[in-house]
């Protein structure tokens, strides 16, 4: 049995499922941008095209190449990767039903919207409208060359994207585009927040719930993008200082070259402990034409008060930090670096003597705690 919706792009088959006493209909694999392949590689996307006839939603559209960090392997998915899925359980409800979109996490280079990990079963045990989806990851979605043919967040202008797609077609599915709530989880919760500060997602959302990261954590913005660029194209057989032979290079590489990318450290005085997140978030240059997800960092403009005024939950999960325990030995291998320990924000406004006295301090700290977790046998908290 199946169901069919008519939609701003064209007909869909969606499928029915069932979850303990619950049956709902899902919806997989639904096109919600232009493929970005070819010419629109690192570029922002561009609307979905539609079809005709009946387009099959049965199954999941492929996920963005990547590093499979939980299976520890490559996927090799697709670079027409811009696809999403929706479950409900009333396409015609009494009331139109709240939405739910969640954002996947995976530090912007591992994840996908796709129910092998994340399913839908939870939620529809109520009455709520579920849509998940997949957005660029690592290089494909978050390259920065600084211009305006690669300004950088390419990744989180799909969300964007997804979010207007949602707005325009959720009432087919029995939900109502006036009660949609974001949430994320790690990357996916730093995405969140992100909406919540950018003019870009303005209005396309009411709710947003946040867990384990934000915007204004170290690790949820790049600093050094443009560098990292670069040291790619070195790494691949590129050695330019010109960002449009670079970029006309890396269009033309093939994507598995661009998938668990490994390069080494920046020199400079204010690196830390997220400079691993090679690609993610950047702050676009204001000064460029077309339209800008972030021109300031995030501490400065909540300071200034510019936040979407919606309700929102912060929180965390219940496994928070397991991720990390698997890179111990180089998190503390990095802890004799100067200045690995201060926060960003705090080293970017403060001397050079401040800020060794204010890591001296964290690192005795930290060695110190640690030693009486290893002596006691007791962990931290």
């Amino acid at each position: 049995m199946s169901y069919v919706v008519q939609i701003a792009q064209g007909l869909l088959r969606g499928s029915i499922s069932k979850f303990e006493d619950e049956t709902y209909c899902s919806f997989k694999g639904i096109p919600y941008a232009k493929p970005p392949i070819g010419d629109l590689r690192f570029k922002a996307p561009e609307p979905p095209e539609p079809w005709e006839g009946v387009l099959d939603a049965s199954k999941h559209g492929p996920v963005c190449p990547q590093y499979n960090e939980r299976l520890a392997r490559i996927e090799e998915g697709s670079e027409d990767c811009l696809y999403l899925n929706v479950y409900t359980k009333h396409l015609q409800p009494v009331q139109p039903l709240p939405v739910m979109v969640w954002i996947h996490g995976g530090s912007f280079y591992t994840g996908s919207g796709n129910s092998d990990f994340y399913g839908p079963e939870f939620f529809m045990t109520h009455d709520v409208v579920l849509v998940t989806f997949n957005y660029r990851l690592e290089v494909l979605g978050f390259l920065c060359l600084d211009n305006e043919q690669v300004p950088g967040n390419a990744g989180l202008k799909d969300q964007v994207a997804a979010l207007h797609w949602i707005n325009r077609n959720i009432t087919a599915f029995g939900g109502d585009c006036n009660n949609i709530t974001i949430f994320g989880c790690s990357a996916g919760s730093a995405c969140t927040s992100f909406h919540l500060i950018s003019e870009m997602s303005e209005g396309l959302f009411n709710k947003a719930i946040c867990q384990s990261g934000v915007c204004l954590n170290d690790w949820s913005y790049n600093l050094y993008a443009r560098q990292r660029a670069f040291q790619l194209g070195n790494m691949l057989g590129k050695k330019t200082v010109d960002e449009n032979e670079l970029l006309d290079f890396l269009k033309g590489v093939p994507v598995s070259n661009l998938v668990n990318i490994k390069l080494p450290p920046l020199e400079g005085e204010d690196m830390d402990l997220s400079d691993g997140l090679l690609f993610g978030p950047v702050i676009e240059k204001a000064y460029l034409n077309g339209r800008n997800f972030i021109t300031e960092r995030p501490p400065d403009l909540i300071r200034k008060g510019h936040m979407a005024k919606l309700p929102l939950i912060l929180g965390f999960t219940s496994g928070e930090g397991m991720e990390i325990t698997r890179n111990l030995e180089h998190l503390t291998s990095s802890l004799n670096k100067e200045g690995y320990l201060v926060p960003r924000e705090l080293k970017l406004d403060l001397s050079p003597e401040k800020k060794r006295e204010i890591d001296k301090k964290n690192t005795n700290a930290l060695l110190s705690r640690q030693n009486n977790n290893n002596g006691n046998g007791r962990r931290s908290d």
